[in-house]
């Protein structure tokens, strides 16, 4: 995972068609919003019962926020993200994205703000 830019409390990274916003929160938990190829695929997770997966066989708690421009992501401990990441990126070998109901777009000058 290739780290892309930095501003403030917030880090995006690369890996393939996927990309990673992730934001420190000053309760000591961090948000990821997920982007593939352009789209926010949290909520097609969610309906594939990612959340579910990752509390049933993962042991730690994901919670959906939308406080950047509304977009779902999620929000985990600082010390879980890369264990989040890692379990989005096997989630979606699995649950092939592309099969899944793309419909949030995120606009490419949204993306990178702070």
């Amino acid at each position: 995972m290739q780290e892309e830019n930095r501003c403030n409390n917030t880090v995006w990274y690369r890996y393939g068609d996927y990309a990673f916003k992730v934001s420190k929160l000053d309760r000591g938990n961090a948000v990821v919003w997920v982007n593939f190829k352009g789209y926010n695929i949290a909520f097609p997770m969610i309906i594939r019962e990612f959340l579910y997966e990752m509390e049933e066989y993962n042991y730690f708690d994901v919670i959906v926020n939308c406080d950047w421009n509304e977009h779902r992501g999620f929000e985990v401990k600082q010390e879980e993200v890369d264990l989040l990441i890692g379990e989005i990126l096997n989630f979606c070998t699995e649950n092939d994205p592309e099969t899944m109901n793309l419909i949030e777009k995120y606009k490419d000058n949204k993306w990178y703000e702070c």
